[in-house]
C-alpha cells in the first residue's frame, strides 16, 4: 500500500465520527461478544473503540504493507475486520487469499469500503469498487457474498452547499457493508 494513498495520522472528522458510529453498530448486530477479531490494517480509532465495547473483543491487527505481507498467524479467527482499507490497495487480492488462510467455514469477514459513482472517486483511493467488480474479487479469492447493506455517509450539512460535487455526495455516496465467508 502507498503510504500517501493512506490517511494516517487519523483526523476525526465529523464523516468518520458517523462511518465509526455505522460500523459499530454493524459490528455490535453481527458479531457475537467475546469473540476473536483481526482488524486488517493498524490500530485505529475504530480498532480502540471496539475494544473498549462492552463486546470484549479480541483484536489483533495485521502488520506490514498489506500488498505484499504474508500472514504468518497461527491463529484462526470467529470474525476479520477490513474496514475502508481495501481501496487503497494495489493488489486486494493478494490480501484477500493472505486473510483465507485464519479463516474456518465458521468465520466472518466484514468488509466496509465506500460506494460512490464515478464522478465521485476519491485521489486518496487506488481503486473504487462498485458491486460488480467486488462480487468478481471475492469470487476469484474463492469468498461468497453472505449479505450486503449499504448505509448512507452523511457529512455536515453545509458541506453539501459547497459545490456540484458535494450535491452529488448527498444522493451517491454510502458505505458497503460486505459480510463474506469461504466459498462453500
Amino acid at each position: 500500500m502507498i503510504p500517501e494513498l493512506a490517511q494516517s495520522p487519523y483526523q476525526i472528522t465529523p464523516q468518520l465520527e458517523d462511518a465509526m458510529g455505522t460500523t459499530v453498530k454493524y459490528i455490535r448486530r453481527m458479531a457475537k461478544p467475546s469473540s476473536t477479531m483481526l482488524d486488517v490494517g493498524q490500530k485505529n480509532p475504530l480498532t480502540e473503540i471496539l475494544l473498549g465495547g462492552d463486546m470484549k473483543l479480541k483484536i489483533t491487527n495485521t502488520e506490514g504493507d498489506l500488498d505484499v505481507f504474508t500472514l504468518e498467524d497461527p491463529n484462526k479467527y470467529d470474525y476479520i475486520l477490513y474496514s475502508h482499507t481495501i481501496e487503497h490497495q494495489f493488489n486486494p487480492l493478494h490480501t484477500l487469499l493472505e486473510l483465507k488462510k485464519v479463516m474456518t467455514d465458521n468465520t466472518r469477514m466484514f468488509i466496509i469500503l465506500p460506494r460512490r459513482g464515478k464522478l465521485l472517486w476519491c485521489k486518496g483511493h487506488f481503486h473504487e469498487i462498485d458491486h460488480y467488480r467486488m462480487k468478481l474479487l471475492l469470487e476469484r479469492a474463492g469468498l461468497d457474498i453472505i449479505s450486503l447493506e449499504l448505509h448512507k455517509a452523511w457529512r455536515p450539512w453545509y458541506f453539501y452547499l459547497t459545490g456540484f460535487k458535494p450535491i452529488l455526495r448527498l444522493f451517491m455516496e454510502y458505505n458497503a457493508y460486505y459480510e463474506v465467508s469461504l466459498h462453500q
